[in-house]
């Protein structure tokens, strides 16, 4: 009976979220909030590195684009994906097109962004940029129908199809690693994270713990006001998964702040949660970009770049009181503890 009961909560949970996200519109930086990022970007602590742009185009021929509305639908998936990374030029500066690729031994690890309901990958690049500013490269994707200006518009129900396109970009961009004599050194092949904001972060859960199409070449994943939606045939953490670090605003009203709840509570360690107190479903704004540029670095720099010390700063970087409080379950950090 109580099996029974908890599945009906489910499924009416489920269905909430899914009208409260297609009532929504656009849950991801829309020009206001795009602007706020910049803002709060320019007053960030300084980085060493500039930022980098390339525009590419992927195509997976192994799997269709469904029919939407006035679409017919397509063959292929065609994902446009914009790639960001360190760059030679000047640190405080916008991202350029086409500039230098740093290089370096081992390169700077890979992380794949998945985008919000309605949005693009390109609308979160002033957020993006500050992780490439610290060492990373950033591959942003734009799903062929969640986005904005999809064909038939906007359809919230292909977000089933998204870890797929996930890990179709991962190995475009790696296989680019290997080719591209410029990015040889730019991007480390070994060391990955996805991370995704609210459509996109039910998609990075997805991709990185849901036995339907759980990518192994992940070695870290942020999601960002998520929550865990159905997957066909799949089960959320039913075999070990990759380090998980949630963040989430406690007064989100698109998607609830309990489904970061319930997934930390699910999820094993290595874990941790970052509730962003009284913020909104997109909380890239003052007074909490900060903390969660902070403690996503923090928590990116200790399971792909192995900085323990990272991990281990990670609760002080994290809590801001007021505004930002952070729960942790990281094995073998003595450091990492719970704060209010």
């Amino acid at each position: 009976m109580r099996t029974v009961e908890r599945g009906g909560r489910l499924a009416a949970l489920w269905v909430t979220v899914i009208a409260l996200l297609a009532g929504a519109g656009a849950v991801a930086p829309a020009a206001p909030a795009a602007a706020a990022v910049r803002a709060g970007a320019a007053h960030h602590q300084p980085a060493p590195y500039a930022v980098g742009m390339r525009l590419y185009t992927f195509v997976d021929p192994s799997r269709p684009t469904q029919p939407n509305r006035t679409f017919a639908g397509a063959p292929t998936r065609t994902l446009p994906t914009v790639l960001l990374y360190p760059a030679l030029g000047d640190p405080s500066g916008p991202a350029v097109q086409g500039a230098t690729p740093v290089r370096r031994r081992h390169g700077f690890p890979l992380v794949v962004f998945s985008h919000g309901f309605t949005a693009t990958g390109p609308a979160y690049e002033p957020l993006l940029a500050l992780f490439v500013r610290a060492g990373y490269v950033v591959a942003a994707p734009t799903f062929p129908l969640s986005s904005a200006g999809a064909p038939g518009g906007p359809l919230l129900t292909d977000y089933v199809n998204q870890p797929g396109d996930v890990s179709f970009v991962m190995t475009q961009v790696l296989r680019l690693a290997r080719s591209d004599r410029s990015l040889r050194r730019t991007i480390d092949r070994h060391e990955i994270g996805v991370a995704g904001h609210s459509l996109g972060a039910i998609t990075t859960l997805g991709v990185a713990a849901n036995s339907c199409c759980e990518d192994p070449r992940i070695d870290a994943a942020v999601s960002l006001s998520g929550i865990e939606l159905p997957f066909a045939g799949g089960t959320f953490f039913s075999q070990p998964t990759a380090p998980l670090m949630l963040v989430h605003g406690t007064a989100d009203g698109t998607v609830p702040y309990g489904g970061s709840v319930a997934a930390f509570a699910q999820a094993p360690a290595p874990k941790a949660f970052l509730s962003l107190l009284q913020a909104p479903h997109t909380p890239f704004v003052a007074p909490w970009l900060d903390p969660t540029v902070r403690a996503i670095t923090d928590f990116l720099d200790g399971y792909l770049k192995h900085d323990r010390r990272a991990l281990r700063r990670l609760a002080g970087d994290a809590t801001v009181p007021g505004v930002a409080s952070v729960q942790e379950d990281i094995p073998g950090c003595r450091a990492c503890a719970a704060t209010g």
